[in-house]
């Protein structure tokens, strides 16, 4: 599930004061980190986020080569060049 991420937020966040505090988890790698501000979650979030899109890319890049079958010579076009 990419681009999937678990917020729990502490009872510290005030969100009217601006204070966000917890501990987020990417889903897919299970990789998390514990916050103390929107700043470092919105850092975590971005950071995990294009490291999964890069993968998803990467991918589908290496699909999309290995799907184009190599193209044949027109024997029209051999006679012709002769």
């Amino acid at each position: 599930m990419r681009g999937a991420f678990v917020v729990q937020l502490g009872p510290e966040t005030k969100p009217s004061e601006g204070r966000f505090e917890g501990l987020a988890e990417e889903v897919d790698s299970g990789r998390e980190m514990r916050f103390r501000s929107a700043e470092e979650l919105m850092n975590f979030l971005g950071q995990r986020f294009e490291l999964a899109k890069a993968s998803v890319d990467k991918t589908e890049a290496s699909i999309k080569r290995e799907q184009v079958p190599p193209r044949k010579k027109n024997p029209r076009q051999e006679r012709s060049s002769s």
